[in-house]
């Protein structure tokens, strides 16, 4: 005959309590991701929480406190290094404050993007984590969205929503100046995204005003795809010419690697021939042969600042939050390696 048992009883947050030395409202503080519990007694709680088989009705949580500690992150292609190890840190950011995670891809897409908000705005997430192939001060279709939309790799301040982003102007001068003043170079090329507006993008923007400063050669501008493949053609743009610069700034460390690449293609060693300097910092930097020495963006500090942003949201918090990253110096600029 089959064994059939006796349904255990479902453990309760009493249980929980008293299993873990507490109140029933300090496992309310955990569940919730409230700060002001110490690590100790909030360690304790979830140790119990997973002794017992606790497991929270989130339904039933959802109507009494009008929240589902859950948030959804759009990214323009989660394919990219940079924005897998940026939705990397945002999850664990938002499982430390006791909140779930949905990813959506849209593709670099806006009509897709558009869509995704309105179909994950109906499903009852408490925020919105966004990253936009749209200009921040665009507000169109996001004045509708019912809950807050933060956005987490922006230029410039967004109009009406709090916001997290990188000095890219700023990363962009110290690039440029650390190639013409420790390597001496002369000319510096930019490879930008197809997405990038020259005249509004602060790597354009910075990468300008370095080479005005220092009195360098304007290099050519080049704008493909934010690929690898992209990078490879832009390289064949940019040297397979008799004036062709003498270092390359690419705006992304998948248009870095693709630059290599081409580069190795036509013939050109890396540093000896053509110095080339990425953005992002992402891990892949590391692994190309020469490493890529790249602008490394914060990722780890600006995904805690836009978590911690969007669950506490109010009006008054509707703010820019910048951060400033670190060159990591590796053998493709020409230096000896400070970085792994």
């Amino acid at each position: 005959m089959p064994d059939i048992s006796t349904p255990r009883k479902r453990p309760t947050r009493n249980d929980v309590a008293e299993r873990a030395q507490v109140s029933s409202a300090v496992v309310s503080y955990v569940m919730t991701g409230a700060k002001h519990v110490t690590p100790e007694t909030a360690q304790r709680v979830r140790t119990a929480m997973e002794e017992l088989g606790y497991r929270p009705n989130s339904t039933a949580r959802a109507l009494r406190t009008g929240r589902t500690h859950t948030l959804a992150l759009i990214v323009a292609d989660v394919s990219n290094p940079f924005f897998s190890e940026y939705a990397l840190q945002l999850e664990i950011a938002a499982t430390e404050r006791g909140y779930a995670l949905l990813i959506a891809n849209s593709h670099e897409s806006l009509e897709t993007e558009v869509r995704l908000l309105d179909e994950i705005a109906q499903r009852g997430v408490d925020g919105v984590l966004l990253s936009s192939v749209r200009h921040a001060s665009d507000r169109s279709s996001l004045d509708s969205i019912p809950v807050p939309v933060m956005w987490i790799d922006a230029f410039h301040p967004a109009e009406g929503a709090a916001s997290v982003g990188v000095d890219i102007r700023h990363s962009a001068r110290t690039v440029v100046r650390h190639l013409a003043e420790v390597h001496g170079c002369r000319s510096v090329g930019l490879v930008i995204g197809a997405s990038s507006q020259q005249t509004t993008d602060p790597r354009v923007l910075g990468w300008a005003e370095a080479i005005e400063e220092i009195g360098l050669e304007p290099g050519p501008v080049v704008t493909t795809t934010w690929t690898r493949e992209g990078g490879i053609e832009a390289a064949r743009m940019l040297l397979d010419t008799p004036n062709r610069p003498d270092a390359v700034f690419a705006g992304s460390d998948l248009l870095g690697i693709g630059v290599l690449r081409g580069a190795a293609d036509l013939g050109l060693r890396v540093p000896e021939d053509l110095r080339i300097v990425s953005y992002d910092g992402t891990a892949e930097s590391a692994f190309s042969v020469p490493r890529l020495t790249s602008f490394k963006q914060p990722v780890r500090e600006m995904a805690r600042a836009a978590i911690d942003t969007i669950i506490d949201f109010t009006p008054d918090r509707a703010h820019h939050t910048l951060f400033r990253g670190e060159l990591l110096l590796r053998e493709s600029c020409g230096c000896a390696p400070s970085a792994p």
